[in-house]
Protein backbone atom coordinates (compact mmCIF):
# COMPACT_ATOMS: atom_id res chain seq x y z
CA UNK A 1 0.00 0.00 0.00
CA UNK A 2 0.96 3.62 -0.75
CA UNK A 3 2.17 5.68 2.86
CA UNK A 4 0.79 8.50 3.76
CA UNK A 5 3.54 10.68 1.75
CA UNK A 6 1.52 10.47 -1.26
CA UNK A 7 -1.92 12.88 -2.28
CA UNK A 8 -4.33 10.18 -2.06
CA UNK A 9 -6.64 12.72 -3.94
CA UNK A 10 -4.42 11.82 -6.74
CA UNK A 11 -3.65 7.74 -6.07
CA UNK A 12 -6.22 5.14 -7.67
CA UNK A 13 -5.21 1.42 -6.20
CA UNK A 14 -6.21 -1.49 -8.11
CA UNK A 15 -6.74 -4.64 -6.30
CA UNK A 16 -6.20 -7.44 -8.11
CA UNK A 17 -7.50 -10.77 -7.31
CA UNK A 18 -7.52 -10.02 -3.27
CA UNK A 19 -9.76 -8.87 -0.50
CA UNK A 20 -9.51 -5.59 0.68
CA UNK A 21 -10.02 -3.95 3.92
CA UNK A 22 -12.41 -0.88 4.87
CA UNK A 23 -9.67 1.15 6.03
CA UNK A 24 -7.31 0.25 2.52
CA UNK A 25 -10.00 1.74 0.16
CA UNK A 26 -10.55 5.27 2.35
CA UNK A 27 -9.69 8.58 0.88
CA UNK A 28 -7.98 7.42 -2.33
CA UNK A 29 -8.99 9.00 -6.14
CA UNK A 30 -10.57 5.85 -7.29
CA UNK A 31 -10.27 2.19 -5.90
CA UNK A 32 -11.10 -0.48 -8.29
CA UNK A 33 -10.79 -4.23 -8.18
CA UNK A 34 -9.93 -6.80 -11.19
CA UNK A 35 -10.40 -10.70 -10.70
CA UNK A 36 -9.41 -12.67 -13.13
CA UNK A 37 -6.75 -15.51 -13.84
CA UNK A 38 -2.95 -14.91 -14.67
CA UNK A 39 -1.13 -17.10 -16.72
CA UNK A 40 2.61 -16.98 -16.22
CA UNK A 41 2.27 -17.16 -20.38
CA UNK A 42 0.28 -14.25 -21.13
CA UNK A 43 2.94 -11.03 -21.64
CA UNK A 44 5.94 -13.38 -22.55
CA UNK A 45 5.64 -12.86 -26.08
CA UNK A 46 5.61 -9.51 -28.36
CA UNK A 47 2.57 -7.42 -27.67
CA UNK A 48 1.31 -8.94 -31.40
CA UNK A 49 1.97 -12.71 -30.29
CA UNK A 50 -1.40 -14.15 -31.49
CA UNK A 51 -1.26 -16.51 -28.23
CA UNK A 52 -1.15 -13.31 -25.77
CA UNK A 53 -3.48 -10.99 -27.94
CA UNK A 54 -6.92 -10.79 -26.42
CA UNK A 55 -6.53 -12.43 -23.35
CA UNK A 56 -4.65 -9.96 -20.79
CA UNK A 57 -8.30 -8.81 -19.34
CA UNK A 58 -6.42 -6.73 -16.59
CA UNK A 59 -5.07 -4.95 -19.65
CA UNK A 60 -7.89 -3.91 -21.14
CA UNK A 61 -9.42 -3.17 -17.77
CA UNK A 62 -6.26 -0.65 -17.00
CA UNK A 63 -6.85 0.65 -20.91
CA UNK A 64 -10.86 1.53 -20.03
CA UNK A 65 -9.87 3.43 -16.83
CA UNK A 66 -7.24 5.59 -18.10
CA UNK A 67 -9.49 6.21 -21.74
CA UNK A 68 -12.63 7.83 -19.03
CA UNK A 69 -9.75 9.85 -17.60
CA UNK A 70 -8.77 11.43 -20.84
CA UNK A 71 -12.37 11.62 -21.48
CA UNK A 72 -13.27 13.27 -18.19
CA UNK A 73 -15.33 10.78 -17.32
CA UNK A 74 -13.96 10.38 -14.30
CA UNK A 75 -12.01 11.99 -11.57
CA UNK A 76 -8.48 12.92 -12.76
CA UNK A 77 -5.45 10.50 -11.33
CA UNK A 78 -1.69 11.03 -11.39
CA UNK A 79 -1.06 7.05 -10.67
CA UNK A 80 -2.44 3.99 -10.04
CA UNK A 81 -1.37 1.22 -7.50
CA UNK A 82 -1.38 -2.20 -8.44
CA UNK A 83 -1.59 -3.76 -5.26
CA UNK A 84 -1.45 -8.10 -5.82
CA UNK A 85 -0.64 -11.34 -3.86
CA UNK A 86 3.59 -11.74 -3.49
CA UNK A 87 2.77 -14.50 -5.76
CA UNK A 88 1.00 -12.58 -8.87
CA UNK A 89 3.87 -9.75 -9.25
CA UNK A 90 5.82 -11.22 -11.81
CA UNK A 91 2.89 -12.33 -13.97
CA UNK A 92 0.89 -8.98 -13.82
CA UNK A 93 4.41 -7.27 -14.57
CA UNK A 94 4.98 -9.34 -17.63
CA UNK A 95 1.61 -8.58 -18.66
CA UNK A 96 1.27 -5.18 -18.67
CA UNK A 97 5.08 -4.48 -19.36
CA UNK A 98 4.33 -6.31 -23.33
CA UNK A 99 1.00 -4.02 -23.99
CA UNK A 100 2.07 -1.78 -26.19
CA UNK A 101 -0.82 0.51 -26.64
CA UNK A 102 -1.59 0.74 -22.72
CA UNK A 103 2.11 2.11 -22.35
CA UNK A 104 1.33 5.20 -24.15
CA UNK A 105 -1.06 5.91 -21.16
CA UNK A 106 0.84 4.27 -18.15
CA UNK A 107 4.76 4.26 -17.29
CA UNK A 108 5.16 0.89 -15.06
CA UNK A 109 7.39 0.54 -12.40
CA UNK A 110 8.18 -2.09 -9.45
Amino acid sequence: MPDNKYNKQEVALLFVNLKETKEQTQQWAHVWYWKGVLSPQIGRHSAQCLCCTGQAGLSAFLLARAQESVLGRCMPYRSVWIICSPNQIEMVRNQLRKEGFLNSFYQFSA
